[in-house]
């Protein structure tokens, strides 16, 4: 396996230094202080949280990626509640070991599942999530069903396919959301109606974003308990924007909702479908995920 991945890492990046035990990894690290560090949990001796613990008392600071063959969400939580970066299964790491090293290596996190995101990122943030078929919203179904049960006020602001098919999924789990008597903490807008409003000369309008974003606000503190309740929110508006070419106002409109939101208990995940990048925009990616604290791919990217 540790051949395997570093002859799969070798094409993007200098493979410094490799170990087969925790031990091992610790002196590794001490003498070449690598720029990040790919970490498997199950090692002889020290595992690999105790690893990642042993790594951080001898001063190294490098951002840990965990790889395992095992998605078990007690795992995966406790890869992020210790400091990791990210978390790839070995099943899909040829697809997305490279890319959890990128976004690690630039602050963010790289989370192999929408149930283990809304573990990672407990109080409010911004993330984006890649999809491609239908099986993605079996996923988004258990984020929102996640998020319904810890009490959030919770938010969709997406195309007909997605809307019906996460609200007929919400349904089969006991959630009544749709119609006039829908679930009073789940909203539901159309993100055609959303980028009618929003939209003026082809970028979204900064006085009508926060319209919005503060209508959602007061909407969090009157069905919630708490004044300190979270709002939960998907959207896939950018998908609208990116078939009509418009990269930079897909960008722009990521950048104005991280600064109205920001200092709100705001979780936002943005859902980005693989046609997005499709029409020859080079830095479409790198952009979009800059403008995100996390970044994901659905299992069928």
């Amino acid at each position: 396996m540790l051949e395997t991945v570093s002859a799969m890492l070798a094409d993007d990046f200098d493979v410094a230094g490799i170990a087969t035990s925790g031990t091992q990894a610790v002196e590794t690290a001490r003498q070449l202080d690598p720029d990040a560090i790919v970490l498997d949990i199950n090692m002889p001796g020290l595992d690999g949280f105790q690893t990642f613990r042993a790594l951080e008392r001898a001063g190294s600071r490098a951002p840990v990626v965990f790889l395992s063959m095992f998605d078990l969400q007690e795992h995966v939580s406790e890869a992020f509640r210790c400091g990791g970066r990210g978390y790839v299964l070995k099943s899909r790491a040829a697809r997305d070991l490279a890319g959890a090293l990128d976004q690690a290596l630039h602050g963010r996190l790289f989370v192999p599942s929408l149930p283990s995101l809304f573990e990672a990122i407990n109080g409010g943030g911004h993330a984006m999530q890649l999809y491609g078929a239908e099986s993605f919203l079996d996923a988004l179904a258990g984020f929102f069903d996640l998020a319904l049960r810890r009490g959030d006020a919770t938010c969709v602001i997406a195309t007909p396919e997605i809307r019906e098919g996460l609200g007929s999924r919400l349904r089969d789990r006991g959630w009544d959301v749709g119609g006039p008597s829908g679930h009073r903490r789940h909203l539901v807008i159309d993100a055609a109606d959303a980028l009618d409003r929003i939209m003026r000369d082809g970028l979204p309008d900064a006085t009508r974003l926060a319209e919005i974003a503060a209508e959602l606000d007061q909407h969090r503190l009157a069905v919630t308990e708490a004044a300190t309740s979270r709002m939960t929110i998907f959207g896939n508006m950018v998908v609208s924007l990116s078939a009509e070419g418009n990269a930079k106002a897909v960008i722009a409109l990521e950048n104005l909702w991280n600064r109205l939101t920001h200092a709100l208990p705001f979780f936002t995940l943005c859902g980005y479908s693989t046609s997005c990048f499709h029409a020859g925009v080079p830095d479409l990616w790198s952009s979009a995920c800059a403008q995100h604290d996390a970044v994901g791919h659905a299992s069928d990217v």
